[in-house]
C-alpha cells in the first residue's frame, strides 16, 4: 500500500469507530450530541468544573451550562460547592447518572467489540499495542486529553496510554 493508501484506509477506519462509538453511546444516552460524553467524564472526574468539561466538548460556556442544566433536571447529575473554591460548581453524578454512564460505556464496548471480531487475538494485542503508540503521539495538552477520552471506560484502561504522556 502506498502512504496515501495507508491515510486513507486509517481515515475511513477512523471514522467507522467514531460512527460507532457515537451511535452506540447516544443510543443510552438521555439526547443527542455531547450528554453522553459529558456523563462519562462527569463519572470519570467527580467535581469535575464546568469549565474543564466545555474545553474536553468543545462547547461555548452557556453551552455547557445549558447541558448541565439539562443533565441536572433529568436527575442525571448534582452541582456542588468545589472544595478548592467554594465560588466554583463542581459536578458529580447521582446513582441514576451512574447507572447511565455504565449503560453508555457497555454500550459502547460491545460496539467496539463487535467492530474489532475479525482480528484474531494476535492481530487485536497488535493493533491495540499500535493504537496505544499512536494516542501517545496525539496528545497535547491535558485538555485535549480529557477531548480524546471523552467516552472512554476509564476503569477498563489501568494502563492508560494517554495518561503516560501526560504524566
Amino acid at each position: 500500500m502506498t502512504d496515501s493508501r495507508i491515510e486513507n484506509v486509517i481515515g475511513a477506519l477512523a471514522l467507522a469507530f467514531a460512527d460507532i462509538l457515537q451511535r452506540d453511546a447516544q443510543a443510552k444516552a438521555p439526547e443527542p450530541g455531547p450528554a453522553a460524553s459529558a456523563i462519562t467524564l462527569i463519572g470519570h472526574v467527580p467535581g469535575l468544573s464546568i469549565e474543564r468539561l466545555r474545553r474536553a466538548l468543545s462547547l461555548s460556556h452557556s453551552g455547557t451550562v445549558r447541558l448541565v442544566d439539562r443533565l441536572v433536571a433529568d436527575g442525571l447529575a448534582a452541582r456542588f460547592s468545589a472544595p478548592d473554591d467554594h465560588r466554583a460548581v463542581a459536578l458529580r453524578l447521582t446513582p441514576l447518572g451512574e447507572t447511565t454512564s455504565s449503560a453508555i460505556l457497555s454500550a459502547r464496548q460491545k460496539g467496539l467489540a463487535s467492530a474489532l471480531a475479525v482480528l484474531n487475538q494476535e492481530e487485536l494485542q497488535e493493533f491495540g499495542n499500535l493504537a496505544a503508540k499512536l494516542l501517545r503521539g496525539l496528545v497535547s495538552t491535558e485538555d485535549h486529553a480529557y477531548r480524546i477520552c471523552r467516552l472512554c471506560n476509564y476503569t477498563a484502561c489501568l494502563d492508560c496510554p494517554v495518561e503516560a504522556e501526560l504524566a
